[in-house]
């Protein structure tokens, strides 16, 4: 018993041990990043003839003329377009693609998961190959359709692709099946209508999923390049990802600015994800009620 004892315990303790060493591991990137956004190009450059200390941490992290140089737009790369442009532009497309995904995601999910009609099975199993559909396949004839439409360079024409998910439908319908239907039929038999159970009864139940989409959705959706790249020919235009691209050429690489804008661009993701951190293990793994 006390050998049993023992060895759970330092079987936890190893467990422990690997999971620090794993994050270590991850969180190393990002910590360079930061680091290597205060400082100077002669500290990136003169790494040869500095020692082990500051080769990793800047001389100051009072230095701020990189994250300020690339917010306001003074970077030599540039060209006097603030920063803060193409993050306006990001906030702009993800959230006003992510409104339509997350309403019809949610529709669509509560038909599939609730009412049998015809051809049930095989519309769903269409939604799932969507998913296996890489963007790359169709951009050429959605460019022609949305060139047809002028919506070249614009907001419009960049948040068409995102306003459907069928990852959005799938996580969704999986999750409103959990639900129990003695749930509906109370409602019908106090005389709710179908929209009055969508609201105010399936709707609460899948907050968790709800929020796990909405955290996928503005990942996915601010990480987009190839799309803007192909549709925005303005510099004023420009998403965070066309945005940060500006930073490297053949020629030249400034490190310190081009963490310095990774730095800012990841700070509203960053924010997404701390407010919705609670519910996305439950989405995830619980995805509703189990009945």
């Amino acid at each position: 018993m006390v050998a049993n004892n023992v060895s759970d315990k330092l079987f936890r303790i190893m467990e422990w041990v690997l999971l620090v060493l794993f994050l270590i591991f991850i969180m190393i990137p990002f910590i360079m990043i930061v680091l290597t956004s205060f400082k100077t190009p002669l500290e990136i450059t003169d790494i040869p003839n500095r020692t082990l200390f500051h080769r990793i941490f800047p001389d100051s992290f009072l230095n701020f003329r990189n994250l300020k140089d690339v917010f306001w737009g003074t970077a030599s790369q540039l060209n006097g377009i603030p920063f803060y442009r193409f993050i306006i532009n990001s906030l702009i497309v993800t959230f006003f693609s992510l409104i339509p995904a997350l309403f019809l995601g949610l529709t669509s999910g509560f038909g599939f998961a609730k009412y049998d009609f015809p051809g049930k099975g095989i519309i769903f199993y269409m939604f799932l190959g969507l998913i296996m559909v890489p963007m790359e396949m169709i951009s050429i004839p959605l460019y022609m359709v949305v060139n047809k439409l002028h919506l070249t360079n614009t907001y419009v024409g960049m948040m068409i692709p995102g306003c459907m998910s069928a990852f959005g439908t799938f996580l969704l319908k999986e999750s409103i099946e959990n639900i129990p239907d003695s749930y509906m039929e109370a409602g019908r038999i106090d005389g709710a209508s179908e929209l009055w159970i969508f609201f105010h009864i399936i709707i609460p139940l899948i907050t968790g999923p709800i929020v796990t989409f909405i955290v996928i959705k503005c990942t996915w959706s601010w990480n987009e390049f190839f799309w803007p790249m192909l549709i925005v020919s303005t510099e004023k235009m420009k998403t965070v990802t066309l945005g940060m691209s500006k930073f490297s050429n053949d020629l030249f690489r400034e490190y310190s600015q081009i963490c310095a804008a990774v730095l800012l661009s990841i700070i509203p993701l960053l924010l997404v994800f701390i407010f919705g951190n609670k519910h996305v293990k439950v989405g995830l793994m619980s995805s509703g009620i189990k009945g």
